[in-house]
């Protein structure tokens, strides 16, 4: 039966949906201004300025200044592991949410769960987070929410997520707390705080110095397009690598096999260096440290007897407390002796953070080198002996980053960098030391290159071989807009050299031996973007005692790394022909000392 009452008629059933459509508008804006939007980022409180060499880092929206959390690699920075930073003024004392542009960490493959990290409000505790979210995630204590949107991801395996390349996850957060926390007319102070991780203790926050989350700009869409046009190159480069390994039978003409020399952890490891022994055994030796700058680096060996197949005896050889031990190159002499230079770097602050030192004394510089020598193959080493430089003409040496040459008259011959080289203090350059005493005392010989007024880049990390003529050939590095190779000679003793000739080759440092057949071969590392990408290591050949050089025939050893902190390769000749060279790279977080094997 239908009804007559007024309650049912048609227009009483369209006047009560229209108020509930208002009822719900009400509550939907009531929602909407349940909490005023402010920026969440205006200038920063506190930070340790972690990420000084490379503070410009990429986000979704290109790339900005970040300010981080401790570094890792610095031991004062982690023991106060915060991050604070003001916001833009809060207009009224209510509910409030603010938003900021921020970065996390890259967990490695194996961790699935990363470090937690204290968000403040004022001085006051807030919540807990997780570092290394890589999805939309909201976390919430009482009445306060931190939500995250995850704009750009990273992968382990870009390489990007140690020192220097510290980018990240990032993303938008919107932190809403309640008006009991906030303060009109005042900006709030918010705070991060990294919370112990034993597992893993590379862990970090970074807010970025953007003050307009809240907007979107056609400047903003066009470091978003950067950024994504700098992801993509990313993902070719790993397309051609993956594409290069499956396809290899088809590409290559060299039969190269590759090895895993050595790897701890996360520990950063650079560069390796042979020492054929007389006994058959090989040496490598290799910086281990917490990060590329770090002021625990210790030089660390291994013992090959197999011709580099297996290794181990592991032992640390250069490991002076507090002191930056960044490369033991050495020798073993006729006499069985073995004399190693170990460069070390000084110039770290009171908190582990690389950076600006004055000079102490000449004797023991801030950047310099001593020398440690063994008599029974390598097992047991004496104490160090600094180089002392006075009356040389440079201020402070880095280097060696070539093993030394035992003369005919049984002196020693180093090739190092000088810097403020003849008095210049924009001329870096490599010059020659010498040794008549198995490197107890040194002398200055000569210059090898020199760069007055700093116009050509500097000539740095001389690689030297003294070829079956008794020429000694130097292969330098160069910081001009090219980063090319340049090669000079001395037919003397290394009394002179020829002036330096820019080669086609690109890459650094360079190792030269000489093979059996008289060429000399000449293997360097691929650093991208400065040289090429993907990065990796090359050689290539001289058949006129390093006269000329054959480009075109450069020998692609390795193809596939990814990022910049890699290389420094270091070749021998094994008796059966082929060449080991050892290098070092980095994937998935790890760093690795890498071999191949190959014929020239």
């Amino acid at each position: 039966m239908a009804s007559n009452s007024p309650l049912s008629t048609p227009l009483y059933r369209h006047l009560a949906t229209a108020g509930r459509v208002l009822l719900l508008v009400g509550v939907l804006f009531s929602v909407a201004r349940a909490a005023q939007n402010v920026e969440g980022f205006d200038a920063v409180e506190f930070h340790h300025n972690g990420n000084r060499m490379s503070p410009s880092t990429r986000d979704f929206r290109g790339t900005a200044r970040a300010y981080m959390t401790a570094g890792w690699w610095a031991p004062g920075q982690v023991a106060n592991n915060r991050l604070a930073w003001k916001t833009a003024v809060v207009p009224a004392a209510e509910s409030t949410t603010f938003t900021f542009v921020g970065a996390t960490s890259v967990l490695p493959s194996e961790v699935s769960l990363g470090p937690s990290a204290r968000l403040s409000i004022n001085g006051k505790p807030a919540l807990t987070f997780t570092l290394g979210v890589s999805r939309d995630f909201t976390w919430k204590d009482g009445e306060f929410e931190l939500k995250y949107v995850s704009k750009r991801v990273e992968a382990p395996y870009f390489g990007l997520s140690r020192q220097g390349d510290a980018h990240g996850h990032s993303g938008v957060f919107h932190f809403t707390a309640p008006a009991s926390a906030i303060e009109a007319g005042k900006s709030a102070v918010l705070q991060v705080e990294v919370l112990p991780f034993p597992r893993w203790g590379n862990g970090w926050f970074a807010v970025k110095e953007r003050r307009d989350a809240l907007k979107q700009t056609m400047a903003s869409l066009q470091g978003e397009i950067d950024a994504l046009r700098q992801d993509v190159s990313v993902l070719i480069q790993h397309t051609h690598i993956l594409a290069t390994r499956a396809y290899n039978d088809h590409l290559e003409t060299r039969d190269f096999q590759h090895t895993i020399v050595y790897q701890n952890g996360y520990r950063h490891l650079h560069p390796a260096d042979l020492i054929p022994l007389q006994n058959g055994e090989l040496l490598v030796m290799a910086r281990e440290a917490s990060e590329h700058y770090a002021r625990d680096g210790d030089v660390v060996m291994l013992r090959s007897k197999d011709g580099g197949k297996t290794w181990g005896d592991r032992q640390y050889i250069g490991a002076v407390k507090d002191i930056d031990e960044r490369e033991g190159c050495g020798v073993q002499l006729r006499d069985g002796t073995i004399v190693v230079g170990v460069y070390y770097n000084g110039n770290y602050d009171a908190d582990g953070l690389y950076g600006a030192r004055a000079q102490e004394d000449n004797s023991k510089p801030v950047l310099g080198a001593y020398i440690i020598t063994s008599r029974d193959n390598g097992r047991t080493w004496s104490a160090p002996n600094y180089i002392k430089m006075d009356g040389m003409p440079f201020t402070s040496i880095e280097g060696p980053t070539e093993a030394p040459l035992e003369m005919p008259d049984g002196s020693i011959v180093m090739a190092v960098i000088g810097y403020r080289l003849h008095g210049d203090p924009k001329n870096t350059g490599a010059v020659l030391i010498r040794s008549t005493d198995k490197g107890a005392t040194w002398s200055y010989v000569s210059t090898i290159a020199s760069d007055a007024g700093g116009k050509l880049g500097g000539f740095l990390e001389p690689g030297i071989v003294r070829t079956k003529t008794g020429r000694i050939i130097a292969a330098l590095r160069n910081h001009g807009p090219e980063h090319p190779i340049y090669v000079t000679y001395s037919d003397d003793d290394g009394k002179t050299w020829v002036p330096p000739r820019k080669t086609a080759m690109r890459g650094h440092p360079v190792d030269l031996i000489q093979l059996a057949d008289g060429r000399i071969l000449a293997s360097y590392g691929i650093r991208p973007p400065l040289h090429d990408k993907p990065g990796g290591i090359r050689a290539c050949f001289s058949k006129d005692n390093g006269e000329t050089w054959e480009i075109e025939s450069e020998v692609q050893l390795r193809k596939d790394f990814i990022n910049w902190d890699i290389g420094y390769p270091d070749s021998h000749q094994l008796p059966d022909g082929r060449v080991l060279t050892v290098y070092y790279y980095n994937l998935f977080g790890r760093y690795f000392l890498g071999g191949t094997y190959w014929k020239p």
